[in-house]
């Protein structure tokens, strides 16, 4: 449990389930990193292959430039999402759902369970292959705060229901 939801809990409230973001954010920064690194590591033979040998030297540097190029550009979006996934806190507690996103910038969604009138989740077939969803919290006054890209959204869902039902027969 992250710092902010140590700042925020009140006096007798515990956390029931702490969820976390998919590492399907990840998967844009890795695919971009590894093309960029198979056309740096292929970029000779893909030279000597479209432009002949007497060019494959000169062509050769420019395509390992640009291979570099699509390289950092992947990592920078890997460490993006590390920061999203590591800045990100997902919790619901025996009063609340708590989710506080970001790192410099900071923005948060807080609602007491009395208020919540019910939750879905939504999971795409790939989220479905995959583990991760969408969280819909229904609150009193008809609006809907999606939670997205949440791992087991349907083991969060159920541990959200419950609390609900709890809270509701204090």
């Amino acid at each position: 449990m992250s710092s902010y939801v140590e700042k925020v809990l009140m006096p007798d409230e515990k956390v029931y389930f702490a969820a976390s973001i998919h590492w399907i954010i990840y998967l844009q920064g890795l695919c971009i990193t590894i093309v960029g690194g198979l056309l740096g590591f292929y970029s000779y033979s893909i030279t000597t292959i479209m432009f002949g040998s007497r060019y494959a030297d000169s062509f050769g540097h420019i395509l390992s430039g640009a291979a570099l190029l699509i390289t950092i550009i992947g990592v920078s979006f890997l460490a993006g999402a590390y920061v999203r996934q590591t800045a990100t806190e997902l919790v619901l507690t025996n009063r609340r759902i708590i989710a506080k996103y970001g790192f410099i910038s900071r923005a948060t969604f807080e609602i007491m369970l009395s208020r919540v009138t019910g939750a879905n989740f939504d999971q795409t077939v790939m989220g479905r292959i995959l583990g991760f969803g969408t969280i819909l919290v229904h609150g009193a006054g008809g609006e809907i705060s999606p939670i997205d890209l949440v791992a087991d959204p349907q083991t969060f869902h159920r541990a959200l229901l419950g609390a609900i039902e709890q809270s509701q027969y204090k």
